[in-house]
């Protein structure tokens, strides 16, 4: 309404209202000052509309100032990420200033209100307005489960310096007492290393000390070595059924202690690695539990092909296994390949031969059992393959049919005396039609004489490329019996494997199924199955079915259904689930229901998830609660990580 300029100073005074609109912000004030050149302004009661870091917010003022660093001191101040005149949340503070170069703000004697209810009244805060980093305490969290009763968190963020932080969280439960959770995360030219730790004095244990403590690390040295480690302990086997969240931690039976140093240039690759366990289950006899590598190295060597067409390569292995009461010992291990590509347009043939060299150094053997051993054995296996395609509309899509084979040549070398180390046959797949050894490991190199036939087809949409449809099937057929066996396995006769197939398809309106079969055609059974049908038309509509199934005659044998969801209701309100059922224990594995009401400017998210505990027969329950005031970190539980776990497809959006 009125204004005086000051050429001599360039401040411009204003008496009476005042709307103001720059680059970031927008204002209407009673009574103003404003310096032209240096950017400078003081108002009186005002109400703003600021952009911090591509966030939105507004509020109003007894008095505002922006100083010559560009930082916003506000006097009997309010501050919400929320609409102009949208009270849903704000912060409410005699005192309050902003510092967008650093992302943060601070205030005096402050306080939050959520619909008109005070959440939290402090003296002295400080909260994010960007991705800077800065000490402080963090949202705090709300949580329920069977084992733990009610929890809060109270997480107490330190920024100790650029490349040093700590995160301490103190966890009250009801029925448990307190445990003090720790993370220490460092940063030097070796690379990112982090120390994990909880302790507590469980009361439901007459104050037993448990803990867990994790250490982990990923670096680099120079350019061609890098490093990881990563160790963990924990204090008894029951620590992640009481403690834990989840069924993933709960079925926990090893931790693993490897550290790893892995040498990569060019052709030549090769890894140092020592590796040992901590069975958290201590009914796991000892002569089950997996064997300590101390040391394992490894080293791969390989050629481009050349101007010949010729492509070779050698593998190696040295390795100790230690383990208490057994049989203990290294080996040495070495194969050379070379094989000979031939390829056309729609055909291709692969002969390779290779040479397997293994020899072990025992210990603790008995008086029948050598202590030195070695095996040699040739391999020669024939790849080939041809490629037929046709045209199946004016748009370009085509539709192949790919017929494979696959000769396998290894001769019988007995390796009964041979301890297992770390061997185990590999389930059966398509992929396994095509791979030399039908065990993994070192310690038992398959016989075979066998031919595996495979037919693919592929439909390719001409539009824009993708693969809309892929289909396998295949067999292995056998000239003589498989005689090498694990231990209290029998030597398999038959003639011919089980057939395995795959299927994937992007369908119509948005679906998407895939599946795999492994089918035994002399007693017409699935010994495993799987397939799974989605529906996802946009991100924040999924629905996902799946049935698998395993009959191999083995404890890992079962029968089970998995349905998850996730659907809007309205423009403001999403459901979720997750069932999973097993139908030859005729019990619910877990079930999961999670609702989520998102306005504008803050949304409120609660999940209830009942899963099976540790001993495979009690449930346990546990109760997530988020609320999001989105400008502000989220209070409560992660539900979105939650959500990410169980429900394929889904992202989290805060």
């Amino acid at each position: 309404e009125d204004a005086q300029y000051n050429p001599a100073t360039a401040e411009v005074l204003i008496d009476g209202e005042l709307s103001f609109e720059a680059e970031g912000i927008r204002m209407q004030s009673d009574n103003a000052l404003f310096d032209m050149d240096d950017n400078l302004f003081s108002t009186k009661n005002s109400i703003y509309e600021f952009d911090v870091n591509g966030k939105r917010a507004n509020g109003t003022a007894d008095s505002m100032e922006r100083n010559a660093d560009g930082h916003f001191s506000l006097d009997g101040a309010t501050y919400s990420a929320c609409p102009p005149g949208d009270k849903s949340w704000y912060i409410r503070a005699k005192q309050l200033n902003l510092y967008p170069d650093e992302g943060i703000g601070t205030a005096r004697n402050l306080s939050l209100i959520f619909k008109g209810v005070p959440l939290m009244v402090v003296p002295r805060f400080s909260f994010p307005i960007g991705p800077n980093r800065k000490t402080g305490f963090l949202a705090p969290i709300l949580a329920r489960g069977d084992n733990t009763g009610l929890e809060l968190h109270i997480p107490w963020y330190w920024n100790i310096r650029p490349n040093l932080d700590a995160t301490f969280v103190p966890r009250f439960t009801s029925k448990r007492g307190p445990q003090l959770q720790s993370e220490f995360r460092y940063l030097n030219r070796q690379g990112a290393w982090q120390i994990d730790h909880e302790y507590m004095n469980d009361r439901e244990r007459n104050d037993k000390k448990r803990a867990f403590t994790q250490l982990q690390h990923r670096g680099r040295f120079g350019a061609f070595v890098t490093s990881e480690i990563t160790a963990s302990r924990v204090s008894d086997e029951d620590y992640f059924t009481d403690l834990g969240d989840s069924l993933q931690l709960a079925s926990i039976t090893h931790l693993d202690r490897r550290a790893d140093l892995r040498f990569d240039r060019g052709s030549l690759s090769a890894l140092a690695r020592l590796q040992s366990y901590q069975t958290v289950d201590d009914d796991i006899p000892a002569e089950q539990r997996p064997y300590q590598r101390l040391p394992q190295l490894t080293a791969r060597w390989e050629t481009p092909k050349d101007e010949l067409g010729v492509r070779a390569s050698a593998d190696a292995e040295l390795v100790y296994f230690d383990r208490n009461n057994s049989i203990n010992g290294s080996r040495f291990d070495m194969q050379p390949r070379v094989s000979l590509p031939f390829s056309g347009a729609s055909w291709f043939v692969t002969p390779s031969a290779s040479y397997r060299f293994s020899t072990y150094s025992l210990d603790g053997t008995e008086d029948e059992l050598p202590s030195r051993q070695s095996r040699n054995l040739t391999t020669f296996s024939l790849d080939s393959g041809l490629f037929f395609d046709r045209a199946t509309d004016d748009k370009g899509s085509v539709q192949t049919l790919e017929p494979r084979l696959f000769y396998l040549r290894v001769p019988f070398a007995n390796q009964s005396q041979i301890p297992l180390f770390d061997s185990s046959e590999l389930d059966f797949s398509i992929s396994q039609l095509f791979r030399e050894n039908r065990f993994s490991g070192a310690d038992r190199i398959a016989d075979a004489n066998q031919i595996s036939a495979a037919l693919t087809s592929r439909l390719i949409d001409g539009e824009d490329g993708r693969e809309v449809l892929r289909g396998s099937i295949g067999q292995i057929y056998y000239f003589d019996d498989r005689r090498v066996a694990l231990e209290g396995s029998e030597i398999d006769t038959d003639d011919a494997s089980d057939i395995v197939g795959e299927l994937s398809a992007v369908l119509p309106s948005q679906w998407y199924a895939r599946g795999q079969m492994q089918w035994n055609p002399d007693n017409s059974s699935t010994v495993r199955g799987s397939v799974l049908v989605s529906y996802r038309p946009d991100e924040d509509r999924i629905v996902n079915f799946a049935h698998r199934t395993v009959n191999t005659g083995s404890s890992a044998e079962t029968e089970q259904l998995d349905f998850s969801m996730l659907w809007p209701i309205g423009n403001s309100l999403r459901v979720a689930g997750r069932w999973n059922f097993s139908l030859d224990a005729d019990r619910s594995l877990e079930s999961l229901l999670g609702i989520e009401y998102d306005s504008c400017c803050w949304a409120i998210r609660f999940a209830a998830r009942r899963f099976i505990a540790d001993d495979g027969g009690s449930h346990e329950t546990n109760m997530y609660i988020q609320l999001v005031l989105k400008g502000l970190a989220p209070i409560g539980q992660n539900y979105g990580a939650l959500l990410e776990n169980a429900i394929l497809g889904y992202r989290d959006q805060y």
